[in-house]
């Protein structure tokens, strides 16, 4: 108590004040940044610094000003206005996404939450945003973790509700938030509910591809007719808290998610198809549908054992329905496919976690397990069971010796698979490590390895054919084997108050991948998955932002070259992508505005396969005064057509798919915002908590 009373009395005379997690009573504005291994109920120090940027062996902490918080309307726009590296948003769905592909968690005082609870965090309650761009042994298996920091309140509430919608003729695209919270006392009851919906008309997809035939090639050219796009979907939950005076916590969800897809984008079509063997061209359509919904309940406790130890347990369980409808039909002959399916699945977590001083360390268990039962409905309904379990023990250690940081981890799991006839079971030892230096508060650079095996899917293994279109269909490989993967990334930054520099490099190494490949087997075309020799990714990522006038503006630019190596059984692969993101963030007073360019996150390759997808952009403007905003604006403003364009290099079925609209992209966007409190106290708390599995673990024969 005394040594924090000095502490106190030196911060005040002399800097900012900062405050641990621990102190109860702060409002946001006095709190700044802590290092802590896993919880920050673990906190019982004070650090000072001027950087608003701090990095560590695992992630950087951004602090907040007060401005920043005022600003923004919800926690996806003051994320937008943080310019993360290698992070990219879209403005239509709010969908986050990483550079090179992979997982991201969004979390709330560390608990992995669905997107209507983020967008419900109102950024005057976030005390900071904690990037975990290196995840320790909690998140393995994500690529990026991002993690709002809030402030728990005592007493009152709160209720807001925030849209987006953007319009043109034929098209339309909307994004609803409504969301309530109640505080008594320790008791936190909260609801959410989130919709997004999106419709196009004049959607066109053109097709060139070659079959080559043992003794003859044909050329077939679809030239692409307009049809409908669309689809729809609800995320919903309530949820309740409860922390003791002790410190313990006990959190419990309860969720209900629905998705509707009458007319996916990457599944319909209608196109006039022109062989080389015939000079009429003939009426091709493709129809593909998908719903499913999902109920999920999320049970998390913490025990605190002492003031620098904790026990935590969590286990969450979901179930999901899923029905899926494809159609293909060419020369008067349409092929049938329906799925139908159900998925149980359970995850859990055991984890004892210490700290003293800069050294921490944590050792826990975890697991998880799943039970897929989809039927098949061709010429005869045919039943897959498929059964998958995985059982960890870990264990993570980091320690801080002056302007060095060292954390590693292993993992041990038993991996089972079952189906059909069909069985994996390995045992894998899995580390990771990191090393990091900070020779000053501006400067931070890290080197980070890990080994990782991926197990094949329920839809790669199964034997099920589902034919694709005449002369092809699509097939499982049940003899699949886990592959080896080893990633490596090095890292540097430079962070001050007026300009953010960001280097990265980062490779990955594939041996044996999983991916698809065409044979041709009885007089057809089979699209089958098989353990190839090599993939590897050698990725390049930089990124800079300028705060201006007086931190009125801000520029930031993302260059992203990106070199593939795709070395299969029977071919060997090479290719370029370079993406540029750009963005303008204009604030004064309580008038704004804000552009971007956004590199789309499907570009990309993988065995034979590239995917590249035209930049998006958007821009807004508006006002915001107290609890309410609005924004007015134009989404890819100036934009002919936006397309996506998806190349096979298959020696056997080269293919060229172009998607694009066949008018105008451009939508006239429209956002408002409104939140309302009542009666607040605050003080601050942090849960944990897994997120729900939604992979239906369904075989599809789109084309």
């Amino acid at each position: 108590m005394l040594r924090q009373f000095f502490m106190w009395a030196l911060i005040c005379a002399t800097a900012p004040v900062v405050c641990s997690q621990n102190h109860g009573g702060m409002t946001p504005a006095d709190c700044d940044t802590t290092e802590y291994p896993v919880s920050q109920l673990l906190l019982n120090e004070v650090v000072v610094t001027a950087s608003p940027v701090v990095n560590k062996s695992d992630r950087r902490i951004i602090r907040l000003d007060e401005e920043t918080r005022r600003i923004s309307t919800d926690a996806v726009d003051l994320l937008r206005r943080l310019n993360l590296p290698r992070i990219t948003i879209n403005p239509l769905t709010n969908a986050i996404s990483v550079s090179g592909g992979g997982e991201v968690i969004i979390c709330i005082d560390g608990v992995e939450s669905t997107a209507a609870q983020i967008a419900a965090v109102r950024p005057q309650d976030i005390v900071r945003v904690e990037y975990h761009d290196n995840p320790g042994v909690r998140y393995a298996g994500a690529e990026a973790v991002i993690d709002y920091i809030t402030v728990r309140h005592r007493d009152g509430g709160n209720l807001s509700f925030d849209t987006f919608g953007a319009f043109e003729r034929g098209r339309w695209a909307t994004l609803d938030h409504l969301s309530g919270q109640y505080n008594r006392g320790r008791s936190v009851w909260s609801v959410s509910a989130g919709y997004m919906g999106q419709h196009k008309d004049q959607w066109v997809r053109d097709y060139d591809e070659v079959w080559h035939y043992p003794a003859a090639a044909i050329s077939r050219h679809e030239s692409g007719l307009p049809v409908s796009v669309g689809q729809s979907g609800l995320e919903s939950c309530v949820n309740y808290n409860y922390q003791h005076p002790s410190g313990n916590v006990f959190n419990m969800r309860l969720g209900f998610d629905l998705n509707d897809v009458p007319n996916q984008e990457e599944g319909d079509r209608q196109a006039l198809l022109y062989t080389s063997d015939t000079e009429i061209p003939e009426l091709v359509s493709e129809h593909t549908e998908e719903h499913s919904q999902s109920p999920n309940i999320g049970l998390y406790y913490l025990h605190r054992l002492s003031e620098n130890r904790n026990l935590v347990f969590d286990v969450q369980g979901t179930y999901m329905h899923t029905r899926m409808l494809h159609e293909y039909s060419e020369k008067n002959h349409t092929e049938i496919n329906r799925v139908a399916g159900d998925k149980y699945s359970m995850k859990f977590l055991g984890m004892y976690e210490t700290r003293n001083g800069g050294c921490a360390w944590n050792i826990g268990a975890s697991g998880n397990a799943s039970v897929i039962d989809n039927t098949y409905y061709q010429d005869a309904p045919e039943e897959i069971r498929s059964k998958r379990s995985e059982t960890t023990l870990f264990g993570e250690y980091s320690n801080r010796v002056g302007n060095w940081s060292f954390l590693g981890n292993v993992r041990t799991a038993y991996r089972h698979m079952e189906q059909q006839n069909t069985n994996i079971d390995k045992i894998f030892v899995l580390p990771s490590a990191s090393i990091s230096y900070r020779p000053s508060d501006k400067w931070f650079m890290r080197y980070a390895a890990s080994l990782d095996y991926i197990m094949p899917s329920a839809a790669e293994v199964t034997n099920i054919v589902q034919t694709i279109q005449m002369g092809m269909v699509r097939r499982g490989n049940p003899v699949l084997q886990p592959f080896r993967v080893i990633n490596q990334s090095f890292d540097a930054s430079f962070d001050t108050d007026i300009v953010n520099i960001n280097a990265r490099l980062e490779y990955r190494n594939e041996h044996n991948p999983i991916m698809e490949s065409v044979i041709f087997e009885d007089g057809r075309f089979v699209r089958t998955y098989l353990n190839q020799r090599s993939f590897q990714r050698l990725m390049a990522v930089g990124s800079v932002s300028f705060h201006l006038w007086k931190n009125h503006l801000t520029i930031a630019a993302e260059p992203t070259l990106t070199r593939y190596f795709s070395h299969g059984i029977d071919y060997h692969h090479y290719h370029n992508i370079f993406r540029l993101g750009l963005s303008l963030d204009f604030k004064y007073g309580s008038w704004l505005a804000y552009a971007n360019i956004m590199s789309g996150p499907a570009n990309n390759m993988y065995g034979e396969e590239i995917i590249e997808e035209k930049d998006m952009n958007q821009i807004m403007a508006g006002y915001k005064h107290g609890s309410w905003s609005l924004h007015v604006g134009v989404f890819n403003a100036f934009m002919k057509n936006y397309w996506m364009e998806t190349r096979n290099l298959s020696a056997l079925t080269p293919y060229t798919s172009k998607a694009h609209s066949a008018r105008s992209s451009s939508y006239l966007a429209v956002r408002f915002n409104i939140a309302i409190d009542f009666g607040r106290g605050s003080r601050n708390v942090e849960i944990m908590e897994k997120e729900a599995d939604n992979d239906n673990g369904i075989l599809t024969g789109t084309k």
